[in-house]
């Protein structure tokens, strides 16, 4: 079972506190549910895929920018047929700030405050010059000249102030994604689980709240976000447990109950089965670090 803390990322941001990359990538079974630290700039070239961000479903379109906070949930659902292509930067808050000054700042990262992210959809003339902005970043992220950091940290800030320019520019700009009703379906879905994962949610009591046969509703939900209700389900409920584990001392017997596992052992295992390691060995790696 991968893990669905995003590593990589989250070890490049405590190296150096900005994460380019340009990846195409062919079809393969797993596109783990995950989240990571920092914030992400999502930016969409070619295939044919859902982006998942909280209780959001994005049908995305070549030029399409999604702006969210790595806390969130998401996990891309690529269709195989053709190759999946995007760029992205991840970055960390303090990373903005040095050169932005604490009120341009607050500014800029209102961008990520959207809980189920913040779709930008650009017209050619827009997608063409983010594209050349981000194909600058890749660029100079393999420099190894003088002022190669101040240069990227630069080129970091730009990009926000020109995604912020134009989110202000014209509200027409920033667009809710047409679904289809098996779409919408599932954003109720996720809309619902989001809300009650702390309870014993069965499939029979979401069939019921959603008005849905159970067959459809289990069917519509894999088709749309690659994954199943339950393991949906289960890695929700441990983002929050690694939550309590490195921010709290909430006892871990207490942590199982609080977010509706059947048992402390149960949790245990599952989250080992997810994450790799127990709970308490979470908790000891993240409160010592």
């Amino acid at each position: 079972m991968a893990h669905y803390a995003h590593f990589p990322t989250n070890t490049a941001l405590k190296r150096s506190r900005i994460y380019v990359r340009h990846q195409v990538s062919e079809w393969q079974d797993s596109w783990p549910l995950h989240t990571h630290d920092g914030y992400e700039i999502y930016f969409f070239h070619q295939g044919n895929v859902n982006l998942i961000i909280g209780n959001e479903i994005y049908p995305m379109q070549p030029g399409d920018m999604l702006l969210f906070s790595g806390d969130v949930l998401h996990r891309p659902n690529p269709a195989q047929e053709v190759p999946y292509i995007r760029s992205y930067v991840n970055f960390t808050a303090d990373y903005i700030q040095e050169m932005a000054g604490e009120d341009l700042q607050a500014k800029l990262m209102s961008l990520f405050s959207h809980p189920n992210g913040l779709l930008i959809r650009w017209d050619e003339s827009g997608a063409s010059e983010m594209d050349q902005h981000f194909a600058t970043m890749f660029v100079e992220r393999e420099k190894e000249a003088i002022g190669t950091g101040f240069m990227l940290q630069s080129l970091m800030v730009q990009l926000l102030l020109k995604i912020y320019r134009k989110s202000k520019e014209l509200y027409a700009y920033l667009t809710v994604p047409a679904q289809s009703q098996k779409e919408s379906n599932v954003r109720r879905m996720l809309e619902y689980l989001n809300q009650n994962y702390k309870q014993p949610v069965t499939l029979e009591a979401l069939s019921k709240a959603m008005h849905l046969n159970k067959y459809y509703m289990c069917h519509s939900f894999k088709e749309v976000t690659g994954i199943s209700i339950n393991h949906y389900m289960t890695r929700k409920r441990i983002d929050e447990a690694k939550k309590l584990l490195r921010l709290s001392d909430t006892p871990i017997a207490l942590i199982s109950e609080l977010l509706g596992f059947s048992n402390p052992i149960h949790f245990s295992r599952m989250f080992k089965q997810y994450d790799g390691v127990s709970p308490q060995a979470y908790r000891k790696l993240h409160q010592q670090s």
